[in-house]
C-alpha cells in the first residue's frame, strides 16, 4: 500500500468515527475528528503528488500547499477556517485562552465539520 493510501484509509477511518460520535453527541469529539480527516487527507494528497508535507496541523496551511499543485483546491480554504478552530481547543480545555467563542463546539458545529471533512475527504480521493 502507498503512503498516500495509509493516509486516505486513516482518514475514512477517522470520518467513521467521528460520524458514530456525532451519533453519540460526543460533538467536541467529531469536531476533533473532522479536523484530523482534513488533515490526512490533504497530507495523502501531498504525498500521491510526490511532494513532502510539513509537520503542522493547520489546515489552511496544507490547502495552500495542495492549491500549489491543483488550483481548484482553492475553493476548499474558505471551508476550512472553521475546522482549523477545533484542534487545540476540543483537545485542551486551557491551550487558548477564551478557546472557541462559544465554549465547545455544538451539534450544527458539529454537523458543518463532518460535511466538511466527508466533502474534502471525497475531493482529494477523486483528484488521485
Amino acid at each position: 500500500m502507498q503512503p498516500h493510501e495509509q493516509w486516505l484509509d486513516r482518514a475514512e477511518d477517522d470520518l467513521s468515527f467521528a460520524q458514530l460520535g456525532f451519533r453519540e453527541k460526543y460533538f467536541s469529539q467529531a469536531c476533533f475528528l473532522s479536523q484530523q480527516v482534513v488533515e490526512k487527507s490533504l497530507k495523502g494528497f501531498l504525498l500521491a503528488k510526490g511532494r513532502t508535507y510539513p509537520r503542522l496541523h493547520k489546515v489552511i496551511e496544507l490547502a495552500k500547499l495542495c492549491v500549489e499543485i491543483a488550483e481548484d483546491l482553492e475553493p476548499l480554504k474558505d471551508d476550512l477556517k472553521l475546522i482549523d478552530e477545533f484542534y487545540i481547543p476540543t483537545r485542551y480545555p486551557d491551550a487558548v485562552p477564551g478557546g472557541l467563542a462559544e465554549g465547545l463546539p455544538g451539534p450544527d458545529e458539529a454537523r458543518s465539520a463532518l460535511e466538511t471533512a466527508a466533502t474534502i475527504l471525497q475531493l482529494i480521493r477523486s483528484r488521485i
